[in-house]
């Protein structure tokens, strides 16, 4: 199973874990504690990841991030500007948009990064500069027949990616959260369900529940691979998580693309959040390996 990472990824000089831990990341699949996982770089994929963003986002904003100016249009995504912060989007951006393509060879792939999902058409929100679930999801529809679907899994609401569907139907957007933060009124068969932290057999039951929701048509799954619902959420529930989701998706043959998304330092170390990642990537990367082929390469 690919999983896409570049130094690009960090190409910012800021420090803030949920960027940085990409490399720690890519490092502990390099070694060997994912099996069946391989590090692919994204680079092939920075024009298509360029032109999605420009369709997306505003250009006022997008030479802000570029330059730095306006300063206060710049930094709205809470992060300090440097000139790495449009390189760190571009990069990312390109992975999951990588991550799509080999999905629908291979059946499911992944990206270290780009689960930016508060970004908005005018500006960055949350620690989240570009929308690249957003943009993933419209190169991929771009690719097949049947409805894109986004299981966002990450412990705040996706509300920048709510908005910047809006009523675009062929994009299908499941969201289960544990806090309120972005929240937002989904539109159509959209779902939105914020569940108590410390609820563990609740949030499963809504998983379950969002599973079920996905159409037997789907052409794809993206999903927003959120760690940040520990400590909130047990650690053995996240890890049932996991496999719920990537063992349905195999089950059902639907290519199925993951990218890393909120994961932050609250209580635990370093290498214990790394261990937390490397659960998404070892429960997609052994479901993968029991499908027989992808369901476009079946197709053929």
């Amino acid at each position: 199973m690919k999983v896409f990472y570049d130094e690009g990824y960090v190409a910012s000089a800021h420090d803030f874990p949920t960027t940085r831990k990409s490399a720690e990341i890519a490092e502990a699949i390099s070694e060997g504690r994912a099996p069946g996982a391989v590090i692919a770089e994204p680079s092939a994929f920075l024009d298509a990841a360029e032109a999605g963003i420009t369709a997306i986002h505003d250009q006022d904003y997008l030479s802000a991030l570029r330059t730095g100016e306006p300063r206060c249009l710049a930094e709205g995504n809470g992060f300090d500007w440097d000139p790495g912060i449009w390189t760190m989007a571009r990069h990312s951006t390109a992975g999951v948009v990588a991550a799509v393509e080999a999905a629908m060879v291979d059946g499911v792939s992944g990206s270290l990064s780009s689960g930016l999902h508060h970004a908005r058409p005018g500006g960055g929100e949350g620690f989240c500069t570009v929308n690249g679930l957003v943009v993933a999801a419209r190169h991929a529809a771009e690719l097949v027949d049947g409805r894109i679907v986004i299981l966002d899994v990450d412990a705040h609401c996706g509300g920048g990616t709510a908005e910047i569907i809006g009523h675009d139907r062929q994009i299908l957007h499941l969201d289960l959260s544990i806090s309120s933060f972005d929240s937002y009124r989904p539109t159509g068969d959209d779902q939105l369900v914020v569940v108590g932290p410390s609820d563990d057999e609740g949030y499963l039951h809504e998983l379950d529940l969002m599973l079920g929701r996905i159409p037997d048509d789907a052409g794809l799954v993206l999903v927003n691979a959120g760690m940040d619902p520990h400590p909130g959420i047990a650690v053995g529930t996240l890890v049932e998580r996991e496999r719920r989701i990537a063992d349905a998706l195999a089950e059902r043959g639907v290519p199925a693309a993951f990218v890393l998304a909120g994961g932050y330092l609250h209580g635990i170390t370093e290498a214990e959040l790394v261990d937390l990642h490397l659960l998404t990537v070892a429960a997609f990367a052994e479901a993968g390996a029991s499908r027989p082929c992808s369901t476009v390469m079946c197709a053929v």
